[in-house]
């Protein structure tokens, strides 16, 4: 059995310490936004702890940037957030590589699911219940009005979450002296605490996921499993349970709101399938894991067992093309799309995936990107459709095409790591190089490492192989870094000297 991921690790003991410092709360009674906020940080600060957290989340092997399951989760995220009071705040909804069963919330709206949540689920509404409970934390601001009542000892706590996602990449004893830390400090007699909160986003979140049109008995029957399957050996629950613990009270209150509330049930949606069937992959990304994963399926196709076919033969298919058995993968992939009548990008990006890796010359070839074309043009806010129809273009050596596309579509943004790295390989296969460098630095601001980003943009100028427009952009870019370098080692108490570039002419 694998040790804990280092980010499972690390957020439960965020979350221990989140419960311990927690504030008392009317549980009989909601506040409204404006009362929850009141004695809090402000939202922009709240954002910006939590921006500066996910910076290293992001770099942890066990975050999963897959950018299916990401779109899924997202698109069932705000679905949510449309029925919730927090339609003002900018969520994020991400992936942990993960078997246990767990889901959290982090300041500034970033909330993360585990593989395994979305694996043990036994529906669509079921997923949205826990998410929609993380959404209720976040828009009563538990963590901001934690944070405001006890700033210094939840600060210390950050630091040792930080300090042990650093530690962990460097090996060592680190990562578990940090945590031995921030988890002596979740005193028990504060637990009180957190279990007003508790009750309090699963009010909120029964509400969301009413007003959403999701089966809100989902939300009592996934927590009622999950106490029953452990109330015996306390020592193996789910993270989720040590960390959102549950009580009689607490289930009682669901069952009773489903008495009052006109529940109803919500059929599960195509992509809830197929993102299930390539989470049951992508937990284990081995080799034996695609093994295992394809026999799965293939018996599920063959005694016709499995919940949604099509799902089983994209879960088949998905596994075929990890063992390199391609022209398999596109009959596999073919046959779920003709299963299933429902639209979706995700099943549409495996078609043309396995059609290009099936391809035997140039035709083929053609003929895989025109449909690659054609689903992005077909769900042109599609970030996954867009994503692959420019990794064919690459791959094609279509890049003045590909970057023409970056510059026109509209599913990724300028706020999105991966349009740069899009756009800076493909200038440096155009031999582009200050645009290159110009756009990697967009990405390494992006991803908060400054330093690398000014080193980037003085490659760029020293290259001078662009228009003088460009020239004055990096030049003007540059200058304003090093400003802002400046100005932290003046924050920090560090000597701040000249500027390096200024002075120096683009021309």
């Amino acid at each position: 059995m694998r040790s804990p991921s280092t980010i499972a690790r690390c957020l439960v003991a965020c979350l221990a310490l989140a419960q311990a410092l927690r504030p008392p709360a009317v549980a009989q009674e909601l506040p409204t936004l404006g009362e929850a906020g009141a004695e809090s940080l402000t939202p922009a600060q709240e954002r910006k702890l939590g921006e500066q957290i996910m910076l290293e989340v992001r770099q942890d092997p066990s975050y999963l940037p897959d950018p299916d399951s990401a779109e899924y989760l997202n698109q069932l995220g705000y679905q949510l957030v449309a029925a919730s009071q927090a339609r003002h705040i900018d969520f994020e909804f991400f992936i942990v590589r993960d078997p246990m069963i767990n889901a959290f919330a982090m300041p500034g709206g970033f909330i993360g699911v585990h593989t395994g949540t979305v694996l043990s689920v036994q529906s669509e509404s079921e997923l949205a219940s826990v998410m929609a409970h993380e959404i209720g934390h976040v828009q009563q601001r538990h963590i901001a009005r934690m944070i405001a009542r006890q700033r210094d000892s939840m600060m210390i706590a950050i630091g040792s979450i930080l300090l042990a996602l650093l530690a962990s990449r460097g090996g060592g004893q680190g990562t578990e002296a940090a945590l031995a830390v921030g988890q002596a400090a979740a005193l028990q007699r504060q637990l009180n605490f957190s279990r007003d909160n508790e009750r309090e986003a699963d009010r909120v979140g029964f509400q969301i996921l009413v007003d959403a049109g999701f089966d809100a008995r989902a939300m009592a029957a996934f927590f009622t499993r999950m106490q029953q399957g452990t109330r015996i050996y306390e020592s193996i629950a789910p993270a989720y349970l040590r960390t959102h613990p549950l009580t009689v009270e607490r289930i009682s209150d669901m069952q009773g709101r489903i008495q009052e509330a006109h529940t109803h049930q919500h059929a599960d949606s195509l992509d809830f399938d197929l993102v299930r069937a390539r989470l049951r992959l992508l937990q284990d990304d081995s080799k034996q894991g695609a093994i295992e994963t394809q026999a799965y399926f293939a018996d599920q196709i063959l005694h016709h067992t499995a919940a949604n076919e099509a799902a089983a033969y994209y879960g088949l298919a998905l596994a075929q093309l990890k063992l390199k058995q391609a022209s398999s993968a596109l009959e596999s992939a073919l046959t779920a799309r003709r299963g299933t009548k429902a639209p979706s990008a995700i099943l549409d990006k495996m078609v043309t995936e396995a059609s290009f890796a099936a391809a035997k010359d140039d035709n083929e070839h053609d003929a895989a990107l025109k449909l690659a074309r054609e689903a992005s043009a077909r769900f042109p806010l599609s970030r996954l459709t867009a994503i692959e129809y420019v990794d064919l273009l690459q791959r094609m050596g279509h890049n003045k095409q590909a970057i023409d596309y970056l510059r026109q579509q509209l599913a990724l943004t300028h706020s999105d790591t991966r349009y740069f790295e899009l756009i800076a390989a493909s200038h440096a296969a155009l031999q582009q190089k200050t645009l290159q460098h110009q756009a990697t630095a967009e990405m390494y601001l992006l991803q908060g490492v400054v330093p690398a980003a000014v080193e980037q943009l003085r490659l760029a100028r020293s290259a001078g192989d662009a228009d003088f427009y460009t020239m004055s952009e990096v030049d003007a870019r540059l200058r304003e870094l090093n400003r802002e370098l400046r100005e932290q080692q003046k924050e920090s108490g560090k000597a701040a000297g000249p500027d390096p570039d200024e002075g120096k002419n683009l021309r």
